[in-house]
């Protein structure tokens, strides 16, 4: 883990590094071509793509849209027939070849090393989920500039068998052509996600010279399922591209995609690369982006390496301190703004072709989506702003609890900071009947398992009835019941309380009594907080 500690000690100078190599590694020659070409498709004016399909193709799509059909399609000027087809999409967006499909076409297929704008695959989403048409795009400019690895986007009119569809989301697919662009070496495993699959279930290989078997997978598998939290990191750090992997999971908190890797084990592709022996998370299906701008800043835990990552706690940390680097870096207002600026003009010309009705509606829908990310901004801002600083502990995982607040509750109670026997003490005590007094610490805390152990001393006390919670002087979880409870008298005494939480969270501890008589002190020097 020191390797990874020493890069973020660095604020992710490392992120320098590694775009120079990106360059350093950049397609040559023909592939360079390719990628220029692609370039000025992705920020050139707005195409349409007019699909012809034979009558024995579109009977074949109805019956089995994801089996691939020849076809032909007009773009611009150009003309491209045996071109292959077939209807893509998951659960919320899939539509029939008679409605509005979102599609998948290949050049290459049929005719090999053709390619259109130095693309051999692309992608035409019917976007029903972004009536704004922008989310695609707008995350593909941010993870690109973060240095994560996506397919890049943009807009396309669409016309299919005669029937004008209207705008589609532009995406490049993926393949060892992307790959080729992103990596310097494009023969690894590349998996697809699939509809809501983690890294423990039999993913498909998209492309990759590497072994059928799924051992690369099972490696990573099992780094992220072993138990020991430092060996954990450390089978990690040589399985996965860890400092990506924090960003990526950053990004996706930033701008609420609750449909990601890390949220629901959705939209994402896996790739292997031979060269460095690590597996890199790349983020796919980027269409509900923002739908909460108030949305917590949490770690992700839905997935397998997500939550296995983030409870370790220097990875937990990193995550924070990578979402205020992107803050000020990346996902930036001044950022958002050109970009906006630039994609604007361009939809703006291709709107003065729709029907003013349309026109009208689509420019709305384009500003909305603009003021939301802004305004999702500022308050990523302020709620990292006002986080609480995550609890530090020494090297054996154990701190002091400190800054406990007096709480009343019920009844009539003497609650002070004092001191008995020499010792500092959190002091309670009952003046009349069903009191119910506390002192109470809030804390963050990284998911995981945790004891809070301390002495306390009581006098006289006489537990009170609850319908819930058992009368005496006793340590709790806020919303937990107590494991010990103390009554009568008791010199000095030893407790432990121990609990576990499954997310990252701020969490609240009570010393408390619930008495009709008596009093307890805490010793406050004695009350620590360990981590399992």
């Amino acid at each position: 883990m020191g390797r990874f500690l020493t890069i973020f000690s660095v604020c992710f100078v490392g992120i320098v590094l590694l775009r120079a190599a990106e360059l350093t590694n950049a397609p040559s020659g023909k592939h360079r071509k390719d990628d220029a070409a692609a370039s000025n498709l992705f920020n050139g004016p707005i195409l349409r793509f007019t699909i012809e399909l034979p009558a024995s193709s579109l009977d074949s799509l109805r019956g089995e849209p994801r089996k691939p059909v020849p076809a032909s399609v007009t773009i611009g000027t150009q003309r491209f027939d045996k071109i292959t087809l077939h209807v893509k999409g998951a659960a919320g967006s899939t539509r029939s070849i008679d409605e509005n499909p979102a599609l998948t076409l290949n050049f290459d297929k049929l005719v090999p090393g053709r390619k259109f704008s130095g693309l051999d695959k692309i992608h035409l989403n019917n976007s029903v989920q972004d009536p704004s048409l922008l989310s695609e795009q707008m995350a593909s400019r941010l993870y690109d500039e973060a240095g994560i690895p996506t397919a890049r986007a943009s807009q396309a009119f669409v016309t299919l068998a005669g029937r004008d569809l209207g705008l589609y989301v532009l995406k490049e697919g993926y393949n060892k052509s992307f790959l080729r662009r992103r990596f310097p070496d494009p023969s690894g495993n590349l998996y697809d996600g699939g509809f809501i699959r983690d890294i423990d279930q039999d993913l498909e290989r998209d492309s990759g010279e590497g072994p059928e078997d799924r051992k690369d997978l099972q490696r990573l598998r099992d780094a992220a399922e072993t138990a020991d939290k430092q060996l954990r990191a450390t089978r990690l750090e040589a399985i996965l591209d860890i400092k990506r992997f924090v960003t990526l999971s950053a990004m996706q908190a930033l701008l609420v995609d609750w449909d990601g890797y890390g949220n629901n084990r959705n939209n994402y592709r896996l790739y292997y690369q031979p060269h460095a022996g690590l597996f890199t998370f790349i983020p796919h299906g980027m269409d509900q982006l923002l739908g909460s701008r108030g949305h917590g800043m949490e770690t992700p835990s839905a997935g397998l390496v997500s939550r296995q990552l983030f409870d370790i706690p220097a990875f937990n940390d990193a995550f924070y301190a990578e979402a205020h680097r992107l803050l000020a870096t990346t996902f930036t207002s001044n950022l958002l703004t050109a970009h906006f600026d630039i994609v604007e003009a361009r939809l703006l010309t291709a709107f003065k072709t729709l029907a003013p009705d349309e026109q009208k509606w689509r420019i709305n829908t384009l500003q909305d989506f603009r003021n939301h990310a802004l305004q999702r901004i500022e308050s990523a801002k302020s709620q990292l702003a006002s986080r609480p600083k995550p609890i530090q502990f020494n090297t054996e995982g154990i701190t002091t609890l400190a800054q406990w607040q007096p709480r009343y509750q019920r009844g009539q109670a003497q609650i002070e900071v004092t001191r008995v026997d020499g010792v500092e003490s959190l002091h309670i005590a009952a003046i009349a009947r069903e009191t119910v007094s506390s002192f109470r610490a809030n804390i963050r805390l990284p998911m995981g398992k945790y004891a809070v152990t301390g002495r306390l001393k009581t006098k006289g006390v006489v537990a009170s009835k609850d319908e819930r919670f058992q009368g005496g002087a006793a340590l709790r979880i806020s919303g937990g019941e107590h494991q010990q409870r103390f009554s009568g008298d008791h010199a000095w005494t030893e407790f432990s309380h121990e609990f576990q939480i499954h997310d990252p969270r701020e969490v609240e501890i009570v010393a408390e009594l619930r008495a009709d008589a008596g009093e307890v002190w805490f010793d406050t020097a004695s009350l620590k907080l360990i981590r399992h």
